[in-house]
């Protein structure tokens, strides 16, 4: 085993560059291997005897022209068992996105995980302006932190949503932004074809490519959610299909809250949401054998008092782990969700969050959206907690499946150097590996208690706000060619012109 360097401590402000990293733990069953054939076995029953609801007729000729049988008169459709088996084996297991820094680009498969930034939260908040709705500035602002932090891999979507941009023409300021202040993967807001088809072209130009080109390899992502329970609207299918037909990658995820959207059990809450996602999956391999898609399943239970999701409760962990193992069983990526239902960027969001990392490293997933900053069960983004998260991914990302011993030689000749009651500061072993051997953290204030207090006595939430405040300060855009740029601009003004005060 060759011993990896750890990298130095940054400075409080600077960029980190992203740096791929494998799971360092197999994943975890939670299901017996009987126990997993049933959830397929009852899934397959459901959506035979049950049905799911597509409510686009425009997919009802590609589900009847593949053996499936379609009421015309609601979009009920029901699907053979052997239609999902011989489709399902058409999704590949893995896939590479090209970023338009080729630095950033994502192999997703095997034992790659990458974490994402928040998306669509509709609210903000920040300990100096509090909680407030999302604004274009703010999330420009949430875009540049994830953009600098190594931890980040992905852009999932707006970090915040921007409710003060004009929603029909949204995608194309926010695109324009996304490619212009990030260099990294990016996401499209699949609500229809129209959304998607600027989306693609805005992709091709950012990324300086051919239609051909953008065709070839996926280098923009969806998150294609189901109406839980057994609906697959309209708007969305049919911008799914149009990536699918263009070679990107949907992300397929029923977003179950147990108890309200499926049943309250999680072997409920998993037997539905295993058939609506391989439904949908096994539909867009009709549209185009081979189209990359995500094993997206969220299980979660809702706050019986309130009504409202609860996000890293214990159940959201067992059922992360028992979406993992059915993923794996189709060979198909995962894709996982990190949050907190906190209201404050406190102890409860940093151990809620943290026990969804452990989910999504043990559940073998591959993709981990919300990964920066999602506090509120997702009603809003911190600046503080996308801070926090960044801290606590590093810190899971530093952790080893093994350990190395190869330096086992020289461990023993300084040890018998040292001798009993000296100390090891000063020997060359320590000397060669102290500045890189452990984890530097970018907010764990380690000093002695009297050193900590006399600097202000700040908690890690107040270190979290200097450190967003500083990164924000030293921000630099990443390198594009001025022509491309403005093709991109000029792009983004025909067709908002062109969309006018017409809804999409």
């Amino acid at each position: 085993m060759t011993r990896r360097p750890r990298r130095a401590a940054e400075s409080p402000s600077a960029a980190t560059p992203f740096r791929p990293r494998a799971r360092a733990f197999r994943p975890i069953d939670v299901l017996s291997e009987e126990e997993a054939e049933r959830v397929h076995a009852l899934s397959l029953h459901l959506l035979d005897k049950t049905g799911i609801q597509f409510q686009s007729p425009d997919t009802w000729p590609i589900l009847e022209a593949n053996g499936c049988i379609v009421d015309r008169g609601s979009g009920l459709t029901r699907f053979p068992p052997d239609v999902i088996d011989h489709f399902l084996a058409y999704a590949p297991s893995a896939f590479t996105m090209p970023a338009r820094n080729q630095a950033n680009t994502l192999h997703f498969g095997g034992e790659h995980i990458h974490f994402g930034s928040a998306s669509s939260a509709p609210n903000v908040t920040d300990a100096e302006r509090g909680r407030r709705p999302g604004t274009q500035a703010d999330f420009e602002a949430l875009l540049k932190l994830n953009q600098m932090l190594g931890t980040c891999a992905f852009i999932a979507g707006h970090p915040v949503e921007p409710i003060d941009a004009p929603a029909n023409t949204r995608h194309l300021t926010s695109g324009f932004a996304w490619h212009t202040l990030s260099d990294k993967v990016t996401r499209v807001y699949a609500i229809g074809r129209t959304r998607v088809r600027d989306s693609l072209e805005m992709v091709r130009i950012a990324h300086g490519i051919t239609e051909a080109q953008l065709h070839a390899a996926p280098r923009l992502q969806a998150a294609i959610n189901i109406n839980s329970p057994l609906v697959m609207d309209a708007p969305m299918i049919e911008a799914a299909m149009e990536l699918a037909l263009a070679g990107q990658v949907n992300v397929i995820s029923p977003v179950a809250f147990a108890g309200a959207m499926s049943p309250i059990t999680l072997s409920g809450s998993i037997i539905q949401c295993n058939a609506e996602c391989i439904a949908v999956i096994a539909f867009l391999q009709m549209v185009k054998p081979g189209a990359p898609c995500f094993y997206g399943v969220l299980t979660t239970p809702i706050n019986m008092k309130s009504g409202a999701p609860v996000m890293g409760a214990p159940e959201t962990v067992q059922g992360t782990l028992a979406n993992g193992q059915m993923a794996r069983r189709y060979k198909l990526p995962q894709r996982v969700m990190l949050g907190s239902t906190s209201n404050a960027p406190d102890a409860q969001a940093a151990y809620e969050s943290m026990f969804s990392l452990w989910a999504a490293e043990l559940s073998g997933a591959h993709m981990v959206y919300h990964a920066h900053g999602w506090m509120e069960a997702g009603l809003t983004t911190g600046y503080e907690k996308t801070i926090i998260d960044s801290e606590m991914i590093g810190m899971m990302g530093a952790l080893r499946g093994r350990i190395d011993f190869s330096d086992t030689d020289e461990i023993m000749q300084t040890i018998a150097a040292v001798g009993p009651a000296g100390h090891f500061l000063d020997t060359p072993h320590t000397v060669a590996r102290y500045a890189t051997e452990f984890h530097p953290p970018i907010l764990s204030d380690w000093r002695s208690f009297e050193a900590w207090h006399q600097d202000g006595a700040r908690d890690s939430a107040s270190r979290a706000t200097q450190r967003w405040k500083d990164m924000l300060d030293s921000y630099t855009p990443p390198p594009m060619d001025e022509g491309i740029r403005e093709e991109l601009a000029a792009f983004v003004a025909r067709r908002t012109s062109e969309i006018g005060g017409q809804e999409l």
